[in-house]
């Protein structure tokens, strides 16, 4: 059966995939919010010199100075000047801290729901669960290769633990048949795609993911499914786990033939370029840094293999 139409993981139990996303969002929002601070800070700080300055230009025209002392004076503007800005800076501090704290507890939510997607789909067969995870590993390190704008990069990650979220809806017999599949069972497959893009454009959180989970099984030359797209009309993050998917569909055991070496199967990625798969993409991943990456994958992310060495 072809590695893109039947393309299931295992059923291990996988730590949560990492989020590099995060720290990189907390961090430019932290350095967004510090700038406005400072600008705050700077005006707060200028608008209350002005303040001082007309205070005491004032003192001085109505004598104030003669009787008390311009030292008193200047020590209580400049002490209240200190505190204030303390004060305002300290505010600042906290809303800071208050704002990536909400960020990260956001950020966490909507990682807790995409791989606890993925985790359905370990119920539903068991060389599913954990497989979205390995498969999020791979687009995201291909995509950070090709140097794609962090945004696309973790438009590509999450996707790709969704992409097969469509085969929830296909009968047990047939995701778990260990022999060929018939016509009729081949079209239920070549359904999940269309039936995953709208389960999760159901979502309003996961919406913006439809696209990339309903053409991933589109070809580069036009001839894949459901819409003949071609080329570039494919989205970026559906290309990109095309090429994930099959890395690990390949490198992994199925029902019905062993796993092949990763070394292998970029072969035969490659031996397809321009055909099945962008060949951007394709010459990312048989790029031996890239590679070096990918065949030394971390224990998080487990591929479903035999005793075989890689």
């Amino acid at each position: 059966m072809p590695a893109d139409v039947m393309d299931f993981g295992t059923e291990e139990s996988l730590q949560s995939i990492p989020v590099p996303a995060l720290a990189e969002d907390e961090e430019q929002i932290g350095r967004q919010l510090k700038r406005r601070d400072r600008k705050a800070l700077l005006g707060y700080g200028l608008s209350a010199f002005v303040v001082i300055v007309i205070d005491e230009a004032a003192a001085f025209h109505f004598d104030m100075a003669e009787r008390f002392g311009i030292a008193p004076i200047l020590a209580r503007r400049a002490l209240y000047l200190v505190l204030t800005t303390a004060l305002w800076a300290a505010l600042l501090r906290a809303n800071r801290r208050l704002v990536s704290k909400t960020m990260h507890d956001k950020q966490a939510s909507y990682e807790s729901v995409l791989l606890a997607y993925d985790n359905a789909l370990g119920l539903k067969d068991a060389y599913t669960g954990g497989y979205g995870r390995r498969v999020a590993f791979y687009a995201d390190g291909s995509a950070s290769a090709m140097d794609f704008p962090h945004a696309e990069v973790n438009a590509a990650r999450e996707a790709a633990l969704l992409h097969d979220i469509g085969k929830i809806g296909i009968s047990d017999a047939i995701l778990t048949k260990p022999g060929e599949l018939t016509t009729e069972e081949i079209g239920a497959i070549l359904e999940h795609p269309a039936m995953g893009a709208g389960i999760v454009e159901s979502i309003p959180l996961l919406a913006h993911h439809s696209p990339a989970v309903r053409h991933l099984h589109e070809r580069f030359d036009g001839g894949g499914y459901p819409d003949g797209l071609h080329g570039h009309h494919i989205p970026l993050a559906a290309r990109i786990i095309a090429v994930a998917d099959v890395l690990d569909a390949l490198n992994s055991d199925r029902s019905y033939r062993g796993s092949m070496p990763l070394d292998a199967a970029v072969t035969e990625v490659s031996n397809v370029s321009g055909k099945l798969f962008d060949p951007e993409i394709v010459g990312v991943v048989t790029d031996q840094s890239v590679l070096h990456v990918l065949r030394n994958t971390p224990t998080d992310y487990p591929s479903t293999h035999n005793d075989r060495s890689n």
